[in-house]
């Protein structure tokens, strides 16, 4: 069904948060299957509580720590619909009407090629909306299950996966727009502590240059996804 859409919550070492997550989200009624990957935490409580709590999602499991990207892949495996929405699962703070309405904008309008939902009340990330980090690494977003798979034939891994999604969009010159999102989530330094955050953020930074070039690096921050969508 061209208007479908699946919706992918991947997490790891977030304690009890993707519940909420999950709470939250099984109200948006544009969603045919929520898929949640646990991708090896190390503490299982969450996943043994979605599996329990709530029979209608999809619920999997990764035994050992593979990062983001390789969850979002595995979560793929198992989507159907022609939209797939990409939800962290350390989220508070979410609006189903928000992602209804992103859900029902690129079903009204098929050039768009994907939606960015952008933390605009993110203030975990200094100088976030100043360098954009609140869009170009959000890690809410809609777009097509083609294209998501087509990222894909490229070798992604680790924490890759927004950029490269940025990348893929930008060559393949999609129209790409954001969308006002009223979700909080925790920095990096509030997760892990000062010294594993900066470690982790350096890491993630450095994956980004490894992946997509300075050139590239550049160009997404100062010209990929500028517009709100209409």
């Amino acid at each position: 069904m061209s208007g479908s859409c699946d919706c992918i919550i991947p997490y790891f070492d977030e304690g009890l948060r993707p519940i909420g997550v999950v709470k939250s989200v099984l109200g948006v009624k544009s969603f045919s299957r929520i898929i949640v990957v646990d991708d090896g935490s190390h503490d299982q409580s969450a996943y043994h509580q979605l599996k329990s709590q709530f029979p209608q999602i999809t619920i999997i499991r990764l035994v050992k720590n593979r990062g983001k990207a390789e969850a979002v892949r595995t979560g793929l495996k198992t989507a159907k619909a022609h939209y797939i929405f990409l939800l962290d699962g350390d989220l508070d703070n979410i609006k189903p009407e928000e992602i209804e309405n992103a859900v029902q904008k690129i079903n009204q309008n098929p050039k768009i090629g994907m939606i960015i939902m952008r933390r605009v009340q993110d203030k975990t990330v200094v100088l976030s909306h100043w360098i954009r980090h609140d869009i170009i690494y959000s890690g809410q977003r809609i777009l097509r299950r083609i294209d998501l798979k087509n990222v894909y034939k490229n070798n992604i891994s680790g924490y890759d996966i927004e950029v490269a999604i940025n990348t893929y969009m930008q060559t393949n010159h999609k129209i790409v727009y954001w969308m006002p999102f009223s979700i909080h989530n925790r920095s990096k330094f509030q997760k892990w502590g000062l010294f594993t955050g900066l470690k982790r953020g350096l890491r993630m930074f450095d994956g980004f240059i490894s992946y997509a070039g300075w050139k590239n690096f550049i160009s997404q921050t100062f010209f990929f996804c500028r517009e709100e969508a209409p």
